[in-house]
């Protein structure tokens, strides 16, 4: 399912799956999905994250109705979550979220009327937002962006304005400053993933001009350049590309053992990790929980989860934890 948060409603262009489990052919893939403590906020999608000090930060969202401000904050040794300060700005879907120099970031979004581009800084220590936004980021206001960390620098990218686009802004919380820094190449997208490995940022999949975006990049921190890797699309005459059949969007997203791993979007409960040595991609086992879009991936303790999403018109606060070497359990 592919929905877009344009104008106070979405539009439905593919229907997913409403609800599925662990089935028999999941059985010759590799790992493992294990149910956690289901969000405690009310159920939404779009919501925005970042990870501080061993514990993940998800908030804001949208949940059929109205879009939220609220914050949650996952604890993985508990297996819980907290309530946290409401974000002072505008409640929105589609924002992002990074951290940086032990601060949260959120920013741009939708608030059902408007494309943003406000960024708000949270302090965990005093559990406090800060009730000014930071520098006005320096792009457009849009939603469906990604954002990342790189050598304590957030990176904002993509995203849609009433256009596709692929222009990158890199905040330096040192200085309070937004700095516009190299395009991804030919990378116009909304709707996209990311992950984070090593001191490189992963970009992949999303949508332009109503299609699939197969084209592949990541962007090396200490070059200050993007890489072009292979597409996630059998183009090649070679065969380790044979079943890549991933293109899509609205997918979450995370890195552990220095692997990255993308899941469900509108390719419903597929899940498939790449190793940047080979600049591979091979399929795991199948998400466990109803096929869903716009859900949040986040990774603590080198521990992948994904939580919220929706469904057809059905909004999701369940979650799961990946194990990508674990064998196929269909009793956890």
């Amino acid at each position: 399912m592919l929905m877009r948060y344009f104008k106070g409603y979405h539009l439905l262009l593919l229907a997913s799956l409403a609800a599925c489990s662990k089935s028999s052919t999941t059985t010759d893939k590799v790992g493992n999905w294990i149910r956690r403590s289901q969000y405690s906020g009310v159920a939404r999608s779009a919501a925005a994250s970042f990870v501080i000090n061993d514990k993940a930060y998800v908030g804001t969202g949208f949940n059929g109705t109205d879009r939220l401000n609220d914050f949650w904050m996952y604890d993985p040794d508990q297996n819980s979550w907290t309530n946290k300060s409401i974000y002072p700005g505008t409640a929105r879907s589609g924002a992002v979220g990074f951290a940086a120099g032990n601060m949260g970031y959120v920013g741009t979004g939708y608030d059902g009327t408007n494309k943003l581009k406000d960024f708000y800084k949270y302090d965990p220590s005093s559990n406090q937002w800060n009730p000014a936004p930071i520098a006005p980021f320096g792009g457009t206001a849009r939603y469906g962006a990604v954002a990342f960390t790189l050598k304590g620098k957030g990176y904002v990218t993509t995203g849609w304005d009433d256009n596709w686009l692929k222009d990158m802004w890199q905040y330096d919380p040192a200085t309070d400053k937004w700095t516009q820094v190299k395009d991804i190449p030919n990378g116009k997208r909304t709707d996209a993933s990311s992950f984070v490995i090593g001191n490189r940022a992963y970009v992949v999949m999303g949508t332009a001009n109503n299609a699939p975006i197969t084209d592949f990049y990541a962007y090396d921190a200490d070059k200050e350049n993007w890489v072009q890797l292979n597409p996630i699309d059998n183009v090649s005459d070679d065969s380790f590309d044979d079943s890549y059949n991933f293109k899509g969007s609205a997918a979450a997203a995370f890195a552990m053992r220095g692997k990255g791993y993308v899941a469900c979007g509108t390719n419903s409960n597929a899940v498939w990790e790449y190793t940047p040595e080979t600049d591979r991609w091979v399929q795991k086992t199948d998400f466990e929980g109803a096929g869903r879009t716009y859900s949040t991936g986040f990774t603590v303790k080198d521990r992948g989860f994904v939580v919220l999403g929706s469904s057809s018109s059905l909004y999701l606060d369940n979650m799961f934890e990946f194990d990508p070497t674990a064998a196929y359990n269909k009793n956890d």
